[in-house]
């Protein structure tokens, strides 16, 4: 019996389909030239889940990232296999010297330029929007960037979060934090209000994490007698508040004695903690989690280290997507220890371990020098937070605002260059709009 034509079509897509789901994204986007056919059944909801689903115990590419320099990079993995870092993608406008990162969040990445521009780009497809300035004349400070994912990690949307004013309560007992909020969906920017029970006048260490800002509260008279503060706020929620999530472990003992490091693992946010206890060095690790309603520390990990003194070592990250493996930075030795918490490995990692990791060791040990260094003796531990950039398991093409244009690379890099090395002398006009905007909290 002869098969029908449109039959033997429909396998022999099927069968292609098949073949090409297993094969790198690098190579996937390619087939998107071939015809029209391709690309429509390329981007379509049903491959890219076959797609996730036949790579979900696949690596994925990544980075440690300070600003711009990169740490460590994972690349040539199977999901991607990019065949350089992914700091590389973006490394090229960053050097024109008008342009820096600021902050990244599920694969995308935001950055400023000398002249206050904003900049939200996909490095590795190379697509770049110029966010539009804020309506009102007021001078921001940039607080970072959310996302907003569905059930298989692609990004639907994204907001720009800068902002303007943060004003105590004059009992000292609260604070409001003025922002401005530009949406990917609408395209435009509004203004949003946010009370925190608490009173700090600085903040450090941002984490962005499914829609949501994790921010590290900077003690307001700075003594080591307090445990410090994670404020929590859901950007795509209703809310009008910061939640305030107190930092586990608070103990006075452990003061000079311990280090300590934000970060993300596996979708949460984690806590990791280098100390001297009872003439143990001790490592210990908790995940932020809402398993009864509640956010609340949950202790994963306490072990005892084959160190000879724990204060030489600094907790740095851990794996973005083994929640099992840690990185510390040795201050004495200078390099970067891998450890595996299950089978309590320890790895000193080198440039030359595998062709697809590098590691830059010597901007590693100026960065974490500095850091560890500016930490004022009375501060409650030092603190340290690096940015994780990520790839997804699949990248959809850059969120396009209503009325924004697309910029590709090329023409990004053409529009930094000619903008001004310096920045500009905002500072009688930030005086006038903290006022202004401290009055309106006042009322």
């Amino acid at each position: 019996m002869e098969t029908p034509k449109n039959t033997a079509q429909y396998l022999s897509e099927a069968i292609v389909t098949e073949i090409v789901a297993r094969l790198p994204l690098r190579s996937i986007s390619r087939f998107k030239s071939v015809c029209r056919t391709w690309k429509s059944a390329l981007e379509s909801a049903y491959f890219r889940r076959l797609f996730v689903s036949l790579h979900q115990n696949t690596s994925s590419s990544w980075s440690l990232l300070a600003g711009t320099e990169e740490f460590i990079s994972m690349h040539g993995c199977e999901t991607w296999d990019l065949p350089k870092s992914i700091a590389s993608y973006f490394r090229g406008i960053l050097t024109r010297k008008n342009l820096y990162h600021v902050a990244s969040s599920s694969g995308l990445i935001l950055m400023e330029s000398s002249d206050d521009a904003t900049y939200v780009g996909n490095p590795v497809l190379q697509q770049w929007l110029r966010i539009p300035d804020p309506p009102h004349p007021t001078v921001t400070v940039v607080l970072g960037l959310v996302t907003s994912l569905d059930e298989d990690g692609v990004v639907l949307s994204f907001k720009v979060v800068k902002m303007a004013a943060l004003v105590p309560t004059r009992d000292k007992s609260s604070t409001c934090m003025f922002l401005w909020v530009y949406s990917s969906e609408t395209g435009i920017w509004t203004r949003k209000r946010l009370y925190c029970p608490i009173c700090f006048t600085s903040f450090r260490n941002t984490i962005s994490l499914n829609g949501t800002f994790y921010v590290s509260q900077t003690c307001l008279d700075g003594l080591a007698t307090q445990p410090g503060t994670l404020m929590a706020h859901d950007f795509y929620s209703e809310s009008d508040l910061w939640r305030v999530i107190p930092f586990p472990d608070h103990n006075l003992n452990h003061n000079m004695n311990f280090k300590r490091a934000l970060t993300k693992s596996r979708g949460y946010v984690m806590y990791i903690k280098t100390l001297a206890q009872e003439g143990d060095n001790l490592l210990k690790v908790w995940r932020l989690s809402n398993d009864s309603g509640d956010e609340c520390w949950k202790l994963l990990w306490e072990i005892r280290l084959p160190f000879d003194n724990i204060r030489n070592y600094a907790p740095m990250a851990m794996h973005p997507l083994e929640h099992n493996i840690v990185y510390l930075w040795s201050e004495e030795n200078h390099y970067m220890i891998s450890c595996n918490l299950q089978t309590q490995n320890y790895k000193i990692l080198r440039d030359d371990d595998h062709q697809d990791c590098l590691i830059n060791k010597s901007r590693c040990d100026k960065y974490m020098d500095e850091a560890l260094k500016s930490s004022s003796v009375q501060e409650y531990g030092v603190l340290v937070n690096l940015d994780q950039f990520v790839l997804p398991k699949w990248m959809k093409s850059l969120p396009r605002p209503p009325q924004v244009e697309m910029l590709d690379t090329a023409s990004l890099i053409s529009y930094v260059s000619s903008l001004p090395k310096e920045h500009e002398d905002y500072e009688e006009e930030e005086e006038d709009v903290e006022e202004e905007w401290e009055e309106e909290w006042k009322e």
